[in-house]
């Protein structure tokens, strides 16, 4: 499966940018639609949780997260800070129908070929669970480039396995997807 991975220099940047709270509103964000979703206490995974902030913050709002990340650097990171992340393939080392919900933070465009990895997310939710996907809006933020996504990508890549809404958020756009 085609994905891109996050060597030391880019992870070594990534956790500066979090360090000086870059990416507080998006984690805001994040954290507020999980908890419309799923009570805590619910078990997630997030997908790509990077240097673990965002899994940090699930964790103190009661609920029991784990995460998956394609970068052994960026594991590296979020363990050495308590995290919990189950390796690095997006072959997800879980068993299936495990998780209330699953969420991943600006790195769906990272994916490459979405088809397998969201048949994977879908195996390891439970009937009915979500999959929370927030990119950046480049109808209101052109600069990110490939990093963003459209809503109408978002409703095309994820309604192949999910039933889908997409709402904005300032300049983010959440897709809640809802397995059948």
């Amino acid at each position: 499966m085609e994905f891109e991975r996050f060597g030391s220099a880019t992870s070594a940047f990534y956790n500066f940018l979090v360090s000086i709270g870059v990416f507080e509103w998006a984690y805001a964000a994040s954290l507020k639609a999980v908890k419309r979703l799923v009570p805590p206490g619910g078990r997630l995974l997030e997908i790509g949780p990077g240097v673990g902030a965002l899994l940090r913050k699930l964790i103190s709002a009661g609920y029991d997260a784990v995460g998956v990340d394609a970068s052994p650097p960026m594991l590296r990171y979020s363990r050495a800070k308590g995290v919990s992340v189950a390796g690095v393939s997006f072959l997800l080392p879980l068993r299936g129908e495990a998780f209330d919900a699953a969420v991943a933070l600006f790195t769906l465009h990272h994916w490459g070929d979405h088809g397998p990895s969201l048949r994977e997310v879908k195996r390891v939710l439970k009937p009915g669970g979500y999959f929370l996907v927030v990119e950046a809006d480049q109808a209101r933020m052109p600069l990110v480039g490939s990093h963003g996504c459209t809503a109408q990508c978002l409703r095309d890549v994820l309604s192949a396995e999910f039933d889908v809404a997409v709402e904005r958020r300032f300049s983010l756009l959440l897709a809640v997807a809802r397995k059948p």
